[in-house]
Parts: C-alpha cells; sequence; structure tokens
C-alpha cells in the first residue's frame, strides 16, 4: 500500500468501532512478533491532562540527549502528529521551528501498514475479531519505534486504560495517572471510583506510580475522589508498586502571563509555555517521574522547551485568540479559571464546538458561572463529527442557561449558531476585532485542529482588511 491506501484502509476500520478489550490487540502483536517486548515505556493515563504530561514527559527524556518515542491522540491537524520521534536536544531545536518534525513520514507508516494488513488477514483467517482503527495505530507505533531504535517510549492511552490498547505493555518504567473526572462513564463507569478502577489497570507489579491527587483534581466530589484515591492505593500495594502522590499545594506559582508561567517544584523553578493552570501540576507529574532517570539539567530544560498544541494556546494579533481542547467540565472550569486570570474585565466572544454525548450543560456551566470576564458573544458551530451537538441545539441550550437567573452568567444576547465550523470562526474574529475583545474558540480537539490554520491565515492579514 501507498500511504493513501494505508490511511484507507484505517479509516475503514472504523467501521468496527470503539471496542474495548486486549484479544484482537494480543493476537497482531502475536503476527508481529511483539515488537513492544523490547520498549522502555512511560505509561501515561487520565481523564485530563495525559497528553501535555507525556509531553512534558518525552521533552525531559529528549533535552537528556535520548531519543524518544511519543505516542499520542487525537491528533490535531495531522494523522502523523500521533506518533513522533524526538531526538535528543537537536530534536527538540527542530520541534520549535517546525511542529511537524519528527512525525513519522508517509513511506514508514505505508510500509508498516503493509505488514500489519498482512498480519490481520491471518487473524481473520484464524477466526479472531478485525482489529479497531486504534489497534491498528497502535500497532504500528510500536513496529515504528522498535524499528527506530528509541531509547524511551512515552504512551498515552486511548482510552480508559485496563482494556486499553497501549495496555499490552507488560512491564512500564513508570505509571503516571493524571487528573481523573467524569468522562467516556458509558464505558468506564458512572462514578469516580469505576472509573479509577479502569485507569489503575496499567499498574503492573513492583512499577513507580504517580498519582496527581484525585480529591484536588475533584473538589466538588471529595467523598467520591477519595474512595477514588482509595483505588489507586490499594492497587499499588496489591501490586507493591510504590505510590507517590501529588497535590497542588507542593507547587509554588510565581508568575502567570499570555508567554507562560513560572513555577517551583521541590526547589526547582521552572517554565512552561503551556498556559492552563494545571500545567504546572502534569510538570510536576512528570519531573517527580524522572527525577532519578535524567540529569537534572534536564528537567527545566525539557519543561520549557515542551509543546502540546490546542492547549490554551495562544495566537497574538488583533484580536487575540486562545484555543483550547476542553471537551469535558473539567477542562471548561480550568479553562474559565485561566481567562479569570488572562483577560480580567474584558470581553471575550466565544466559539463553541461540542459533541452531543457529552455533559454539556454542566461544561457550559462550570466555563460561565460567575466569571470575571464579559461573555460578548458566543458562535455555536457544529463539528464535522457523527457524534456533533448541532449548532441550533447548542444555542438554544446556551440561551436556556443564561435566562436562568440563579446562574449568574455574564453573557449579551448575542447566540449565534452555524452549521459551518469555518463560517462562525470567520464571523467571531470580525466582531472580536470590532469590540476589542478576545477570542476563545474550544470544544472538541479535532473541531479546534481545525481552526488553528484558519486562524493563523486571519492573523497573518492586514488587521484592517475584513475576512474574504
Amino acid at each position: 500500500m501507498d500511504y493513501a491506501e494505508s490511511r484507507s484502509y484505517i479509516k475503514a476500520a472504523r467501521t468496527f468501532g470503539i471496542r474495548l478489550g486486549l484479544e484482537r490487540m494480543q493476537a497482531l502483536l502475536d503476527l508481529l512478533g511483539h515488537p513492544e517486548a523490547g520498549l522502555r515505556v512511560i505509561h501515561v493515563a487520565g481523564t485530563n491532562g495525559k497528553g501535555s504530561t507525556s509531553s512534558y514527559c518525552a521533552s525531559i527524556l529528549a533535552a537528556s540527549g535520548a531519543k524518544v518515542g511519543l505516542y499520542t491522540s487525537p491528533y490535531i491537524e495531522r494523522f502523523t502528529e500521533r506518533i513522533r520521534i524526538i531526538a535528543g536536544l537537536d530534536g527538540l531545536d527542530q520541534l520549535a521551528v517546525n511542529e511537524a518534525s519528527g512525525e513519522i513520514g508517509p513511506d514508514d507508516f505505508a510500509r508498516i501498514m503493509t505488514r500489519i494488513r498482512l498480519a490481520v488477514e491471518t487473524m481473520l483467517k484464524n477466526g479472531v475479531e478485525h482489529p479497531t482503527e486504534f489497534e491498528l495505530i497502535t500497532a504500528a507505533a510500536f513496529i515504528y519505534f522498535q524499528q527506530q531504535s528509541c531509547d524511551w517510549v512515552v504512551l498515552e492511552t486511548g482510552l480508559g486504560g485496563r482494556l486499553d490498547s497501549t495496555n499490552v505493555i507488560t512491564k512500564p518504567e513508570r505509571v503516571i495517572l493524571t487528573a481523573i473526572g467524569y468522562d467516556h462513564m458509558d464505558r468506564l463507569g458512572d462514578t469516580l471510583p469505576a472509573i479509577a478502577a479502569e485507569k489503575a489497570g496499567i499498574i503492573k507489579p513492583g512499577c513507580p506510580v504517580f498519582l496527581y491527587d484525585p480529591v484536588a483534581a475533584n473538589p466538588d466530589h471529595a467523598a467520591e475522589a477519595a474512595a477514588a484515591r482509595q483505588v489507586f492505593t490499594d492497587r499499588c500495594r496489591e501490586l507493591a508498586a510504590p505510590l507517590t502522590v501529588l497535590h497542588p499545594a507542593q507547587i509554588e506559582h510565581i508568575d502567570y502571563q499570555l508567554s507562560g508561567q513560572t513555577f517551583s517544584y521541590k526547589g526547582k523553578t521552572c517554565k512552561t509555555r503551556l498556559l492552563g493552570l494545571f500545567q504546572p501540576l502534569n510538570a510536576a507529574l512528570a519531573i517527580e517521574a524522572l527525577l532519578d532517570l535524567v540529569p537534572p539539567e534536564a528537567i527545566c530544560a525539557g519543561i520549557a522547551l515542551a509543546r502540546w498544541p490546542a492547549r490554551l494556546e495562544v495566537f497574538p494579533g488583533r484580536p487575540l485568540v486562545l484555543v483550547d481542547g476542553a471537551h469535558n467540565p473539567q477542562g471548561t472550569k480550568a479553562l474559565g479559571d485561566a481567562l479569570d486570570q488572562l483577560v480580567p474585565g474584558q470581553p471575550v466572544v466565544f466559539v463553541v464546538g461540542l459533541l452531543a454525548d457529552k455533559d454539556y450543560p454542566a461544561m457550559l456551566d462550570a466555563l460561565w458561572r460567575g466569571r470575571a470576564f464579559t461573555v460578548c458573544a458566543v458562535f455555536c458551530v457544529t463539528p464535522d463529527n457523527s457524534r456533533a451537538l448541532p449548532a441550533d441545539r447548542l444555542a438554544e441550550t446556551i440561551l436556556e442557561l443564561k435566562n436562568r437567573s440563579d446562574y449568574g452568567y455574564n453573557i449579551s444576547d448575542m447566540i449565534h449558531s452555524y452549521a459551518d465550523p469555518l463560517q462562525g470562526l470567520s464571523q467571531a474574529l470580525v466582531l472580536a476585532a470590532e469590540e476589542q475583545a478576545t477570542v476563545c474558540a474550544f470544544g472538541s480537539l479535532y473541531l479546534v485542529g481545525h481552526f488553528r490554520s484558519r486562524i493563523r491565515q486571519h492573523l497573518s492579514l492586514d488587521r484592517e482588511d475584513p475576512l474574504s
């Protein structure tokens, strides 16, 4: 297969849906010679923050001179983002000027997928179910990282942990568990302890575990969160896995502005360009997990060089634009908290596109209730996704919430809906320039990824010219 054919083959596997379980993955890896077996893996799971924590880990390891494979999902703009190699400090420098640097090449991907397709044909002959899309991509990542002789692999789970395709890793070097919250409850359970049990499934005997305290991540659900923390504690005790629990109180916040934030953890003062208020905690998880594996100077160097697009990403210009992939209530609350500090008392134009299977009323409430900024206007759009929430239905929900006097939203009457996401974004950019407001686009990661190139195009134009 060439690259186009391999992508078509991957897309065709979507018809099998999301099916948790390891049987298909194990059967596929048996036929592929277990490329994952020799990899040194940092395994990362969680509801929020697992991608940025993975990026911090990969960046720190690369700053130490290591060749690092990074596997993440979903992609933002390019499919090949999901499988990347950062080769030492040179790799980090290249990534700073070209965000596509280190991504798997189309020819390599096509070659690997051709090999995988042959293995799948044998599976089917043996009566084994066809692998899912995520299983195929995960297998491709394992093969690529093995072939490229990576020193380390940072592996982000796709969904949950216990039955996630990445959990074929039997001896990770470290397990990191970021903030857990209420998401994917149809598959992972509808309580925090149930969700924690699924995430805890990646913990292996004797492997050091680093956990963001669930109580700190869920202050409004303290009793459930405490029970979830006990799930992790019990699992670690059962497997003799050393557990380190991190708390926000351990971090000193020094400076916070649009260019980045500075914090101190265990005597190390680091700067990160990532603006989420929880990012110092994600960075601290990476620091704690890698402290005894890298030279001291690699820690803050790696934190400073870490990049993670579409997570409260800043696009300077007129108007100022912020893009964030917040897609659950925990994420939108964090976004609102950040906006309170970044643009207090200022007008904000929101562009919102959400999925129908999310708790979107809770997401909007967490974002807008009792905020210091003013919601100048809201442009609702429909993401290009089979699970998309129609823009007009989202607009109706916002209007209903706005009209509830007990909610205390500071929202104007300008609530618009556009089926075409780029049209909604374009109108928002024009209005924000007229009103001297900030634009904040958030929601589905695929949607905000779609926005990034349009925003870059707009901000490179003469600011006085209207959008074409």
